[in-house]
Parts: structure tokens; sequence; C-alpha cells
């Protein structure tokens, strides 16, 4: 790829979701491009398998679901999920096969950035994971699977262990894939034995195992830096049960995550809801990698190799590799829960996040199951963020601080919370790892929330021409040298975006200036430089630019030879020390803020020079007087009062600024009288109210004369207006409780000089007073040069709380349809109102809420100012539509004597009713033996598979036990067709016929006589088994 053309998409990109990562990269679940594949479920014929996809909305997004079948569109706001299921089979996405190249694509695009999760399921086996996105898939892996066996003394009854399954799924055409299988698969190719094949773009390929293919390795033989032939790979197992406690199974399913993503430090805390415990595994990446649990060494692993471990129910456990690795929690059997606590549940396997791979915010979806009796399940989420961040986490739009316990001596502390079916939204801006997962009866799933996947460590350098102190100083209008050092040596070209609006730079190593004081976020684009196929990341990291300022205060014209002038800092913001410089003189330091100097002789390029230093070495900018050394002096304008307050004339203090030692100040005065001496450093004015002008300046000068002398500036003293506040602007807090309120004042009249003293807050000196709470609040405005005090009162107010008025529902049109709505009448609050990660619409005071599905909801109504409201309530649904089968009559062999009939309930009347072969109605007939589908509509539109079997019958074959000839032949009756030899003996065993149809009575052309005569019947039929022979023997009477 264009390196520039890059950085200007990464850039572009970056404004959407720049925030979206603690350390965002081009590796992440989110995306636009996905490639999914569905492995082999245990079908049974009365459970069809179902596929689910998720999709939620980052952003505005337009986008397309394409499988072998169909091509579905769609458009979602931001925050929007779609949730779309599918028939497996009939949607021809489940691979069952082992060893074979299959075209089943499942794809989706978008216009907009998405999270994607994939369930995989049928009634009670199911599991979900978190699809990847193109961007972020690889051409290697080593595969985490599952496969277990059951233990001695277990009676697993019709329960059954399925096998390992490993999937790849192809992106570009021409991809030379090869797969090192960690166990021998049911094609019966050897552990370790290579297996090459070719795959083309939406082309897939399933390997089976009676083992364990954890481990297993998988990479593409031909990547070229224009084609990056890149893999999407899923490992799990068809149906698997977990632990030595149970035996009941579930679907296993997880896309595996890319090598380079893989970390060295997990954290694995027990699943909520659960009794059971988990099992987590550990598979190496690289040879002597050593594994870690709390801290004590439990294993010692190479490359592919892998270990299990068992944590008790309440058991954290913080897990630690060498080098890195990948970890997997599996949930147990259900059996293995303490009955009667928490007896839900049972395996499902998905991947943990390295510590560092740390997520900011994110909307997301939680799964669903397949089972009828798993549609109203709760659904936990368990978190982990840094120490000292957990009250800054949001959840939903609600703080969950409270929630969170520290996860033993890792740094992170944790929260298992119970969230609503449906989209949720998480953040902390210090970052997070979060599951999301639930479980029904015998049924159950998980899956991350979403990962960011980059694994990259950096430091980075920050150098200026002074000296500072700490790791990436950012120093305000100072020109730094910045330099970057990865970790990954592949990462050679580098763009830097400061976070201050300013270009990119592009380097290792670039030179940057902060103009404006703040917190910025600095994002490096590293990439490989590859091509097309080159890997491309970002680093983050913030720095804090400080303010580093102060006035210089002093003499500025002084007299040749002048000694112990004081110069010094006032108003400072943030100096930690001083750098003092002095041209023409002579100084000592008094102490940080403060010297003294002795001038020298006249000197036109005399200064005094300060640059303040911050605490972190950084320097502000230099403060400089220039100085006149000069026989002929300006002294500084007379400090005093700047004017007239109303009819305040006087007396008032007026002083020279920078009283020299050895000199003499006469003042001069119009407009007003000086009482006392007029030669002195300070006197007294009394002002004349009514003169034309007011003026007042001094003279400096040695005493008895002398040629150095000067006149100061001349202060001239005006009338103030009166002094007037008012209110400028009063903001009521947000939400009740809430302290974002806010006063602004408008002073007029007065100085100019003011101070200000609230009631609430006595530090507060400004005439804005903010993060307020509903309430009264006093504020004194005293002008700084006598011209009043006047208080002020103002009031802001909470606006009125939300109140539900009422509630109402419009139930879902099907059991599982999920179409229900929740409709609410509101008050208070600021309209409109919507509902927190749900459809809704607000309409005239009314909020129709959408997408419910059966069961208890949560709903977190929010107004327009952000305040929420928690609604809780329970939907109910139509009783579900189920089918059963009636056998009327059994299907003979290589008949069509066979018929069925559907029985329906639930639902709602009047159904339609269409079988596989075309007939409509509940009872089709003429069937030969087998299964016969049928899909059941209600008037909802609701629908329902089945498959009814029709049993093969063997024939029920007897003879009449009295005959006569005119009423037809003698033979046998069946209820279905056979193929026979019949033989007719007479009283003395002689055999009178023998024939495949039936007899007449007539021996040699004559009719036989009245009597008793004997038979055997050998008959013939067909089976699925094959041909089969019976017979029987008996006597009969022959009547005339």
């Amino acid at each position: 790829m264009n390196w520039r053309l890059w950085v200007s998409l990464l850039f572009f990109v970056k404004a959407f979701w720049f925030d979206s990562f603690y350390a965002q990269a081009q590796i992440s679940t989110i995306g636009r491009d996905f490639f999914i594949g569905f492995m082999d479920n245990n079908r049974r014929n009365s459970q069809p398998d179902r596929v689910v996809v998720i999709i939620t909305a980052v952003e505005k997004a337009a986008g397309t679901i394409q499988t072998p079948k169909q091509s579905i569109p769609f458009s979602l706001e931001p925050g929007e999920q779609l949730m779309r299921e599918f028939d497996g089979d009939g949607e021809g996405v489940i691979h069952r096969e082992s060893g074979r190249v299959e075209y089943r694509p499942f794809r989706i695009t978008s216009s907009g950035d998405l999270t994607v999760h994939a369930i995989n399921g049928r009634e009670y086996s199911t599991d979900g994971t978190v699809i990847l996105p193109t961007s972020a898939l690889s051409t290697e892996y080593l595969v985490m699977a599952h496969y277990d066996t059951f233990g001695p003394g277990q009676e697993p009854g019709s329960n059954q262990n399925f096998e390992s399954t490993l999937l790849i799924v192809a992106t570009e055409n021409d991809t030379q894939v090869e797969v090192i299988p960690a166990a021998p698969t049911v094609n019966t190719i050897p552990a370790g034995a290579p297996i090459q094949f070719s795959l083309d773009a939406g082309e897939s390929y399933q390997i089976k195992a009676n083992g364990d293919l954890t481990g297993s390795r998988v990479r593409v033989l031909n990547p070229s830096a224009d084609s990056c032939k890149l893999l999407a790979v899923f490992g799990g197992n068809k149906t698997s049960s977990a632990g030595d406690c149970g035996t009941s199974g579930d679907h296993i399913f997880q896309q595996a995550y890319p090598l380079e993503s893989w970390g060295k430090e997990y954290i694995h805390v027990p699943l909520a809801g659960r009794t059971s415990g988990e099992i987590v595994k550990v598979l190496a990446s690289q040879d002597g990698t050593e594994v870690r649990i709390n801290g004590a060494v439990r294993a010692t692993l190479d490359a592919r190799e892998y270990v299990r471990f068992e944590f008790g129910k309440n058991e954290l456990a913080f897990i630690e590799t060498s080098k890195p690795s990948s970890v997997a929690v599996i949930a147990k059997s259900g059996a293995c829960n303490e009955f009667g606590v928490a007896p839900l549940g049972d395996p499902s396997l998905f991947l943990l996040s390295p510590n560092s791979q740390r997520l900011k915010n994110i909307t997301f979806s939680t799964g669903k199951l397949i089972g009828s009796f798993n549609q109203s399940i709760e659904h936990f989420l368990t978190v982990l963020v840094p120490s000292g961040s957990e009250g800054e986490v949001v959840l939903n739009g609600v703080n969950i601080g409270n929630q969170f316990q520290a996860a033993l001596s890792t740094g992170f502390s944790y929260a298992r919370i119970k969230i609503p079916f449906g989209v949720n939204s998480l953040s902390n801006p210090h970052g997070f790892i979060a599951y999301v997962y639930g479980s029904g009866s015998i049924e159950s799933y998980g899956f991350a929330v979403g990962a960011s996947l980059e694994n990259v460590q950096f430091e980075t350098e920050t150098t200026y021409d002074f000296q500072v102190e700490g790791e990436r100083v950012a120093c305000l209008n100072q020109e730094g040298t910045w330099e970057i050092f990865p970790d990954d040596s592949r990462f050679k070209e580098f763009a830097w975006d400061f976070g201050d609006g300013s270009e990119l730079k592009d380097g290792k190593s670039v030179n940057h200036t902060y103009t404006e004081p703040g917190d910025y976020e600095v994002t490096v684009f590293a990439s490989t430089g590859d091509g097309s196929c080159g890997s491309e990341t970002e680093f983050n990291f913030e720095v804090t630019v400080e303010d580093i300022g102060a006035e210089l205060s002093g003499p500025n014209s002084l007299c040749p030879e002048t000694k112990g002038v004081r110069y010094f800092l006032e108003d400072e913001v943030g100096v930690f020390d001083v750098i003092w410089e002095v041209e023409g003189g002579t100084f000592t330091e008094v102490n940080d803020l403060e010297i003294v100097v002795d001038w020298g002789v006249a000197n036109p390029a005399a200064y005094v020079r300060a640059i303040p230093v911050g605490e972190n070495g950084c320097q502000g900018s230099a403060l400089e007087l220039e100085i006149t050394l000069d026989e002929s002096i300006t002294p500084d304008l007379p400090e005093g009062q700047l004017g007239l307050c109303g009819t305040n004339t006087g007396p008032f203090d007026y002083v020279v600024p920078f009283p020299q030692a050895g000199k003499e100040y006469e003042w001069f005065i119009t407009g007003g009288n000086i009482i006392g001496n007029t030669i002195s450093e300070s006197i007294q004015v009394e002002w004349d109210p009514n003169a034309p002008t007011r003026t007042l300046f001094y003279e400096e000068r040695l005493p008895g004369g002398g040629t150095c002398f000067g006149t100061s500036e001349v202060l001239t003293v005006d009338q103030f207006s009166e002094l007037s506040v008012e209110l400028g602007s009063a903001i009521n807090p947000s939400c009740p409780g809430d302290q974002d309120g806010q006063i602004e004042l408008n002073i007029s009249g007065g100085s100019g000089l003011f101070a200000f003293e609230w009631s609430h807050d006595p530090d507060l000196n400004e005439p804005i007073a903010e993060g307020l709470v509903a309430g009264v609040y006093q504020v004194l405005v005293r002008d700084l040069q006598g011209c009043g005090d006047l208080p002020f009162e103002v009031e802001i107010q909470d606006p009125a709380p939300i109140q539900l008025l009422s509630i109402t529902q419009n139930r879902p049109l099907c059991k599982a349809s999920g179409d229900g709505q929740v409709i609410l009448e509101m008050i208070g609050g600021t309209a409109p109102f919507s509902a927190v990660g749900n459809q809704s619409e607000w309409n005239s005071g009314v909020l129709t809420v959408s997408g419910i599905s059966e069961g208890e909801f949560n709903l977190l109504v929010q107004d327009d100012n952000g305040c929420t409201f928690p609604i809780q309530g329970i939907m109910e649904a139509p009783e579900a539509l189920e089918v059963s089968f009636e056998q009327l009559s059994p299907g003979c062999p290589g008949g069509v004597d066979g018929s069925i009939r559907v029985l329906i309930e639930g639902g709602t009347p009047p159904y339609q009713i269409q079988w596989e072969n075309g007939t409509s109605g509940d009872l089709i007939t003429n069937l030969s033996s087998g299964d016969y589908g049928v899909i059941v509509t209600d008037a909802n539109n609701c629908v329902v598979n089945g498959v009814g079997r029709v049993s093969e019958a063997r024939p029920s074959v007897r003879m009449p036990s009295g005959f006569l000839p005119s009423e037809g032949p003698y033979q046998p009756i069946s209820n279905c067709s056979i193929s026979y030899e019949l033989f007719v003996f007479d009283r003395w065993g002689q055999m009178i016929f023998s024939g495949s149809e039936g007899w007449n009575g007539l021996f040699k052309g004559e009719s036989m006589p009245v009597g008793v005569y004997s038979y055997l019947l050998r008959y013939q039929y067909s089976l699925d088994s094959g041909i089969q022979n019976d017979q029987i023997t008996g006597a009969f009477t022959l009547v005339d």
C-alpha cells in the first residue's frame, strides 16, 4: 500500500473511532469486511442446525450479508444491532465433511465500522465467537480446539463425545495452505504429517480428528507482498463434554487469533452463574515457554504444546508465560455445577485477552442460545480494569465503579455483572478487558466483547536543548525531538500525530513544538513497509503540556552604578525554578524567584532575563526587561488609586513602585491636594471631584542635586461609573443530582479590578462558577479600587425528574422472534427520550421500544440531557409453535402404504402446512418408509420445521382358514406386497398344487372334494437391510 495513502486513511478513520482503544491498532475486532466459517455440529433430525450472526454498528453503516443462497442488505445507525438467524443446512453454510475443499462462503461487508459475533448451534449444542475482520487476519496460526473423553466410572448414558474440529477459510484465490495436525484426522492422516491444499476466495477446508487439534499449525505457503492471501481459521469440537464431573456435551466454536497478537500475562476470573469451576488451556508458540500460575512455575512447554489446568468455582488465576502464548477458558459440563445452586450451562470455549490489550469503549451485543427452553436466560459480563480506574467505568450509561474488587495482586480489578439481552455499551478511559457469556439448560455460549489484538510494545524518547526529568516530556513552545523504539524490528516506517491538529510528521525521529497547554493523545502510525500485506499498527500514549510562566517585575530605568536593585517573579504558574541572566551588572539570588542586582556603568544593552523552569525541567518563555542605564531616567508610573468611585475623593495612598536607596522623590499634582510633605516615597492625596483633569507624577533625583535625573510617567485619575452586577447566564444541572450547573455574572462599572467571594467555594475568585449542583448560591463582588461591595444571589434548579406514567406491551409475534414492543409514556426530564442500546422511537410523549424478546427485560431510558431512568418488566410471548407426529400406518417394503399426520401446538392459528414433497395439509398418505420434513407457518408468520418418520414394517401375512373356489383363488393375505410360492397338500400329504399365484381348487383339471387340506407358504420381501425370506404352514377347509 502507498505509505502516504495509508497514513491519510488512518488519519481519516481515526476521527471516527480514535477513542475506542487503549492501544488502538490496525489489528482489532472492529472492521468492515468479515469472513465466517461454521464447523460441523452434532446434527439431529429433530433439532436442525441454526447459525446466527450478530452485527453491531460502531458508526453509521450500510452493508451486505452474503451466503451461498442469498445476498441480504442492511443499514444500521451507530449503536444499532442486527441479529440474523439462518437454517445451517438450508443456507448451505455448515461444513460436514473432513479433508475436502468446499465452497460455503459467509461474508459480511460494510461501508462503516462494525463488530460481528457468530453463533453456531442447535438445541442444546451451541457456542459463539467474536469474528475478526479481514484487516486482523494473518497467514499463520496455531489453533486452540478441544477434545474430551469420559473418565473411569462416568456413565455417559446417551451422551457422546465427538471429533475435534479445525476450519480454514481463504480470502483470496490461489491460496496454498499447509496444515500440520496435532492429532490423527478421521481421514487417517497421522499427527504431525503435513496436509497441503489450494483454496480460492471463499473456499474452505475442514479437518476433524478423534483427538485434540489444539496446537495444529496452519500457514500460507505462497504469500507475497502484492497478494496477502490471509486466512480465517476456526477451532473447536463438533460436540464435547468438559471435565470428569459431567457428560453432557456442547458445540465448541472459536476463531483463532493471529500469532502476533499473543501475550504473556492473562487473568482468569470464574464465570458468574456457574458453580463448576473452569478448565484453562495454555498453548505455547515457542520452545522453552515457562508457565506460571499465581507466581509458581507449573509447566515448561515447547512450541505447539499445551497444558491444561482446572480452577475452582471461586478461584482466580494470574497466568504468566515467559514467551507469547494463547490462553483459553472452557466452561464445564452442566452436571459439574452444584445442583440446585447454579445448575445451568454446558461446555463453551473463549480466548482470553492479554492484560496489555485493552479497549477504551465499545458497543457490543449479547449472544443467544438455540434451545427452545433457553430463550430467556441470564447474560453476564466479566470486566477487568486497571486498579484505580474503577470509578470511571460506565456500563450502559451507569457508573459501576462500586462493583469491582481486586483481582489478586495483578494491578487489576474485576466485576461480574448481569446485563440485559441485546446491545450494551462499556467504557473506561484507562482501558478494559471484557467477556460476555450466558448459560441455559445444557447449553451455553461465551465470547470476548471485542479485542485489541495488537501486542507490539514500544518506548519513546524526547530530547530538548535543555535537560528534562521523566519520560515522554512535552514542553510548551519548545521544540523537542521525538524518537520511537518498537520492540519489533519489522516496523520501519512511522508517521506521528501529536494530537494538536498539526500535520502528520514522517520518520522514526521527528521534531515538534506544542503551542497550547493541555492533555494530548499522541499516535504513532507504524508500518513494516511490505506493500499491501505489510503489518500496520498504532502506538498511543498521552502527554501533558503544562503552562509555565510569570511576570518579571523591577525598575527598567536607572542611573548608572545603582546598587541593590531588586527583581522578582510574580503571578507565577507552574514555576519550580528560575534561570537568571543579567547583562550590565552582577546579581545575587535571594531565593528561587528573586535576585538583587548591582548595576555597572552606562550600557545601552543592559537587561535582566528570567527563564521559568517547571518541575519536569521544561522551560517557559524567557522574560526580559531591557534596562536603561543613563543619566536621564524615566521612572515607572505611580501606584495607587486609579479612579474615583462615587463621592469618595480620598485621601488615597500613592507610592513610588521601585524606590531606590539614596534617591529623592518629589510629587506634583493637578486637580487635587497632597496632604503633608511632597518629597517622599509615598504620599496621600485628596482629589477635587469637580476638577476638569486630575494628574499625578513624581521626579527622581539624587539628594542635593546631580546629573542623574528623571520624571515618571503621568497618572491620570478618572471618575468610575457605578458598580453593577447582573446575571449573565444560569445553566441548571442536566439531571437531578448532577454537578454540571453553571452561573456566569456580568459586571459593569467600577474600576474593572474585582474580587469574588462565593459561598460554596472560598477559593473561587472568578465571575463564572461551574460544576454546580442545584441550590442557592451567594457571591460578594468586591471592587479592588474601593468602588463598592455588591452581594448577589442566584438559584439553579434540577430539571423535573423522569417519571413513567404508563407502560403497555405488544408481545412478540412468535415465541423467539424478539419483535415485541414496550410503549412507555414519560414525563419530566428533557425530551426527546431514547432507550440506550435498543431500537426506540419518541413521538408525542410516548417512547416505543422495539426488539424486545420474551422474558425479563431491563431498559435504560435516557433523555436529551443524558439523564437515565431504569425500567424492568417481563415480556410475554405466544406459546411456542411446536410440532409432533402421529404415524397412522407404517410403510411397507417397496410400497407406498404409509401415512403420517403432523400435530401442532402453540403459535397462532390458522396454520399453513407444507410438506417437503409438495403436499399440504396435516395428513400425508401413500408413503414409503423414511423421513418427511414439514414446514408449519402460523398466522403471525412464525415458522417451525420438523421431521416425521414413517417406520418400516415387516409384512403381516396369513392364509384363510376356509376356501370357497367360486369366490376366488386360495392365496395369502398381506398388508404389504410380497413375492411368494404356495404349496397345497391333500389329507394324505400328496402335493396337489404349487405356484406363485393362488390355488383355484383344481387338481389335474378336476375339482377337489370338500375336506381339510394343508399348505406351505414361502414368501419374500425387501427391507433396508436386504431381501428377507419367511414361511408359514397350516390347514384350511375346502367348502362348496
